[in-house]
């Protein structure tokens, strides 16, 4: 055993969650008549050429490996194979404009969904929506949907605002219908995977409200899930946001627990009912909640990078503490620190904490911005005596 031991710390490594994924992907898609060859590519995708064909499909792994890592082996297989079928299934993805038109769809996606395509070298379609969230075109398949990119809008001739009007043109043909629940809450039931996509046509939120009567706040804490309650009813809006960020932690494709709300204009945007309203601490748990996963797959997606191109660079954690308040901790080395609430500084003579503005009015040099989504700051140097003097000071301690 001991010699055996030798051996793999020489010659083998533990496999990556990444790998031991690809390695299910390319079995499954083996057992496909017609597959010729099957190439690994760099970040985290494959090619695939079938009998008969010229080129190949490349596929990038990143999006559908976050959607199915926390489910169990069955239920990750499942869904794999779910999605090999349907990619070679379906007929090819459209070449003109004249034959994507009928067929887009706007989505709703998080900003590290849309991070973790770009990682894999596709130029993926999108612009930015609420915080923390992108909207996206897909092109709609009888069992899928399949990502726009930017060199499709290019080569149909069109631009990002053309294609998403006819895919909200397209998507309110279809029409939505609503249930309503018990406690007085609307529930999407279209049952077209959509759900949460209606957030995001213009118009739609406001012009539900003015027909039913209500003012309206909605959730879309799953990508086939939305919620909307009446603001003026407490008792529906406490259940909505208790459901919405039960569905967001359990859901495998979460989107965001956070309440949206028609403004003036009829533009949706998060709902900020002040602190003297009765729901207030749960939005900003809602707000801290969605914050807490996406800095946690942004540090996930770095740390990676960092590793391959052989960084020292650290990814400061974002820590969800009760309150809700959100902390991170300033290192010794370079790091890019999360947004956070409070900052914790760890010195020698006893930690303290302070909040992130009074960190800005004192610290100058000693940090920077970074080119990041979600955005975070890297630090330069380590604060010197006098700084961390004024610093504690000020944070009382």
């Amino acid at each position: 055993m001991a010699f055996l031991g030798r051996m793999r710390k020489v010659f083998g490594r533990s496999r990556t969650p990444e790998e031991r994924f690809t390695d299910e992907f390319v079995s499954t898609i083996n057992r496909l008549p017609g597959i010729t060859r099957i190439t690994r590519t760099e970040h985290f995708g494959i090619e695939v050429r079938r009998v008969g064909e010229t080129g190949s499909h490349s596929i990038f792994l990143g999006n559908l490996f976050a959607e199915v890592k926390h489910l169990d082996n069955a239920e990750r297989t499942a869904a794999v194979r779910q999605f090999v079928t349907a990619m070679f299934t379906q007929p090819d993805e459209p070449e003109d404009w004249e034959e994507a038109a009928p067929r887009l769809r706007p989505v709703l996606r998080t900003s590290s969904y849309a991070q973790a395509g770009q990682v894999g070298g596709i130029a993926v379609a999108s612009r930015p929506s609420m915080r923390h969230l992108v909207e996206m075109l897909v092109i709609d398949h009888e069992h899928r949907m399949s990502l726009v990119n930017a060199d499709s809008l290019e080569q149909w001739g069109v631009t990002f605002d053309e294609a998403n009007e006819r895919a909200a043109h397209n998507l309110m043909a279809e029409g939505t219908h609503l249930a309503r629940l018990d406690n007085g809450v609307l529930a999407v039931a279209s049952e077209d995977t959509y759900e949460s996509s209606r957030l995001i046509v213009p118009g739609w939120l406001a012009g539900l409200g003015e027909e039913l009567g209500l003012d309206p706040v909605a959730v879309v804490p799953a990508r086939d899930t939305m919620l909307i309650a009446d603001a003026g009813d407490v008792p529906a809006l406490t259940w909505m946001l208790d459901e919405a960020l039960r569905v967001f932690n359990d859901h495998p494709r979460w989107l965001s627990p956070v309440p949206y709300h028609p403004d003036e204009d009829g533009i949706v945007v998060p709902w900020r009912p002040g602190e003297s309203h009765p729901s207030h601490a749960k939005i900003r748990l809602a707000d801290r909640s969605l914050e807490t996963f996406e800095y946690r797959e942004q540090k996930d997606r770095m740390e990676k990078l960092f590793q391959q191109a052989g960084e020292t660079l650290q990814v400061g954690e974002y820590v969800l503490e009760p309150g809700p308040r959100s902390v991170t901790t300033w290192p010794r080395g370079d790091a890019l620190l999360p947004y956070t609430d409070e900052i914790i500084f760890p010195v020698e003579t006893g930690p303290f904490r302070v909040t992130w503005a009074c960190a800005e009015r004192i610290l100058g040099t000693e940090w920077e911005e970074a080119p990041t989504t979600p955005p975070r700051r890297r630090t330069l140097r380590w604060p010197d005596n006098e700084t961390l003097a004024r610093l504690r000071q000020s944070s009382g301690v």
